[in-house]
């Protein structure tokens, strides 16, 4: 029982003040872009030198790295179609850096990666600004098709230490988004910029629940059971929604009602959909249905849906934005004598 209410105060400890800093942050996001330095010491030199919190420090190394770094979205394609870049010689002249600078440094040079580069970046450039980072590994839902069938490490991100408390930021997700195309759109996101805890774990679970930064971490058996959240669900200001489980059961010819609940509607309504989104693909799938509110009541939004017997996705849309998945599967019926 010591061990367990040890365990609950580290984690308290840990996101007690870890509430997201205010600041305007234009100005530095301004003059990030005129900064362009080879070495890994000399760039955060660079973006430091205007600025004495460790606040503005480690903003500037954010907004540079999605400003500068490009994900590679060659991973996704065939591997005759993927760039090939030259294996450079080991200098067997110079002392071995550790393997965060040498893929940091790597990074640095090609302004391509993907998220173990783009965390081990953000680690380095902290580093050399005298803050504190960490790579965190863990599981972020991605995948759009499919539901996961077990936890595993797909993603990394970063805790970073700023005046005592640590914060979450993930360069990697703020630096873009992929289209359907399977191209990278660069833009900078700053949803992910000191995200809150309890928005992160929406849909990034590190494997070690410490760097949750949450006092009460949900378990993985509720992460997977929450419906999928997109990044459109945090643009739109969604702050709850029904049904709570990702996963609903029923039976042909059943009618599932589905219900959000926003900040402001009418605000959100103004907010333009993802132009890339291609709505012609959203019959293309017989598993999947997209389907829009039915009607709105104040600053509530309610789904109704027919269920088929081929249907095993059903994604809410707003502003033709996909919002939230859940999963549909055949009740279990009883078994007869």
């Amino acid at each position: 029982m010591k061990r367990c209410a040890g365990l609950l105060i580290f984690f308290w400890a840990l996101g007690a003040q870890a509430q997201k800093p205010t600041a305007n942050f234009f100005a530095i996001d301004t003059y990030v872009q005129s900064v362009q330095e080879a070495n890994l010491d000399t760039l955060a030199g660079k973006l430091i030198f205007p600025y004495t919190t460790e606040l503005e420090k480690v903003r500037a190394i954010y907004s540079w790295i999605c400003q500068n770094i490009r994900y590679n979205a060659d991973i996704y394609k065939p591997l005759a179609l993927r760039a090939r870049f030259r294996q450079e010689p080991l200098d067997t002249t110079t002392e071995w850096k550790s393997a965060d600078e040498m893929v940091a440094q790597k990074v640095l040079r090609r302004r391509l990666a993907v998220c173990d580069g783009y965390s081990r970046l953000f680690k380095v450039l902290c580093q050399y600004a005298g803050v504190e980072a960490v790579v965190l590994n863990g599981y972020v839902r991605t995948d759009f098709d499919r539901a996961p069938e077990r936890f595993r490490t797909n993603h990394t991100w970063n805790a970073v230490r700023i005046d005592s408390a640590w914060h979450l930021v993930d360069a990697t997700w703020g630096a873009g988004y992929m289209t359907y195309g399977d191209e990278f759109v660069q833009k900078q996101n700053d949803f992910y910029f000191l995200t809150p805890p309890d928005e992160l774990i929406r849909d990034h679970y590190p494997e070690d629940l410490r760097w949750t930064l949450l006092a009460a971490p949900p378990s993985l058996a509720e992460f997977r059971k929450m419906p999928f959240k997109s990044k459109a669900y945090v643009k739109y200001g969604i702050h709850s929604y029904f049904p709570a489980y990702g996963l609903v059961d029923a039976e042909p010819g059943d009618t599932l009602v589905f219900s959000i609940r926003l900040n402001d509607v009418k605000k959100a309504r103004a907010i333009s959909p993802d132009p890339f989104l291609d709505t012609a693909s959203f019959s293309l799938s017989p598993a999947s249905v997209f389907i829009r509110p039915e009607k709105e009541a104040g600053d509530s939004v309610y789904y109704r849906f027919a269920v088929d017997g081929s249907t095993q996705w059903v994604h809410l849309l707003f502003n033709d934005d996909v919002i939230l998945r859940y999963q549909v599967r055949r009740r279990p019926s009883l078994a007869s004598n």
